[in-house]
């Protein structure tokens, strides 16, 4: 099996964790065909990382526009053609750009007959308007592409995979997170969250000095919670997003509702056992308490070798989760914290596996195990 992959916006914060993780899946797999990147402007990120890319996975580099190829060149970087050799080249192309700039691409890719895989902040209703005002004709089935549920690949890669679609839209970071948990958590009779996702944000600058750690707050429900619901129409979504000032990760306040009554160790022992999920003892056997959000991240992030730091695939659970039971139903009180840059790859990943018609029933263990995410609980009992 031969396919080539193509990364539009390739030194992005998701992109670069993507290629790394796909050089290490296609190895594993046995998956021939290189890796491509577009390269626009050679400012210092993408110069370094374009080096280390080159180094660790071979990737080769094709330049957006003929001013910019003479810019990397005179860099002493060998380039392999310029914008249309780029999509010639590639039957999967991902695109990482930033909001708003997708179009060109996705034009460009479904030109080219190419797989495209869009990353979690893309406005697929935009991007049908934007397609049909540029006059490029689109088929019954890009339409339904462009309509279809986001893909999360741990609920939905075999109903991808029988639908053959050119066009995917992957989950976003805070979308992979809610869509984790309630694919762990339905089986409990799971049928609505509702809650808060902090999302990380330092500081505006125009924010007064009397305030200087601000957080903003969303009108209504986000569109993390709307998305995941594409995926899961059984269970009731309503997500506030705000902003809070701090890094990494965000974290995810979330009431569970349930019909019934499970114990919080029901769900403990669902999540522990959900791929790419890891619960995070409040209190270790020792005694130490797992309380701040920057200790647990660290604590977990040493434990590994990954190629960028940080890098967390894992959503992190923590298990101090508070049962409130009303009626026929039990709501439980649940944090979580994603690493907003890395969460989503093995998602990507998967999206690639997909333009490969690669087997539904070896997809998930194949991408876990070469890029060595786990599952469990922390620090003891965790596996691929």
């Amino acid at each position: 099996m031969k396919n080539n992959a193509g990364f539009v916006g390739f030194d992005g914060t998701e992109s670069k964790r993507t290629i790394f993780a796909l050089h290490a899946v296609k190895q594993a797999a046995g998956i021939g065909g290189d890796i491509n990147v577009l390269v626009r402007k050679p400012h210092a990120r993408a110069v370094s990382m374009l080096r280390k890319m080159i180094r660790i996975c071979g990737v080769r580099a094709y330049a957006s526009s003929d001013e910019d190829r003479a810019k990397w060149e005179s860099a002493g970087f060998k380039l392999e053609g310029g914008y249309r050799e780029f999509f010639e080249s590639s039957e999967f192309v991902m695109i990482g750009t930033p909001g708003d700039e997708e179009l060109p691409y996705l034009k460009s890719g479904l030109e080219h007959g190419c797989f495209v895989a869009l990353m979690g902040g893309a406005h697929r209703d935009e991007l049908e308007k934007g397609l049909e005002e540029e006059g490029f004709q689109l088929t019954d089935d890009v339409r339904k592409d462009l309509r279809r549920e986001f893909f999360f690949g741990l609920e939905n890669y075999e109903r991808f995979l029988k639908a053959k679609p050119k066009v995917v839209q992957c989950t976003s970071c805070n979308t992979t997170g809610l869509s984790r948990l309630a694919y762990a958590a339905r089986p409990l009779g799971l049928c609505g969250m509702i809650g808060n996702i902090d999302r990380r944000h330092g500081d505006p600058h125009t924010v007064v000095r009397a305030s200087p750690s601000a957080i903003q707050f969303g009108r209504g429900a986000g569109h993390q919670g709307a998305d995941a619901g594409t995926i899961f129409k059984d269970v009731k979504f309503s997500i506030r997003a705000s902003k809070v000032p701090t890094t990494i990760p965000h974290t995810n306040f979330l009431n569970l509702i349930f019909k019934g009554h499970p114990t919080p160790q029901d769900l403990v022992e669902r999540l522990a056992s959900t791929r790419e999920v890891v619960v995070i003892p409040y209190q270790d056997a020792g005694g130490r308490r797992h309380e701040w959000t920057s200790e647990i991240l660290e604590a977990f992030l040493s434990g590994f070798e990954r190629p960028i730091s940080p890098e967390i695939f894992e959503l992190l659970v923590s298990d101090a989760i508070i049962p409130f039971e009303l009626g026929d139903y039990t709501i439980m009180q649940t944090v979580s914290m994603v690493e907003q840059m890395s969460i989503a790859v093995p998602n990507h990943v998967e999206a690639y596996m997909l333009s490969c018609g690669y087997p539904a029933a070896d997809v998930h263990e194949t991408v876990d195990r070469a890029i060595g995410v786990v599952h469990g609980i922390w620090p003891d009992r965790l596996s691929i």
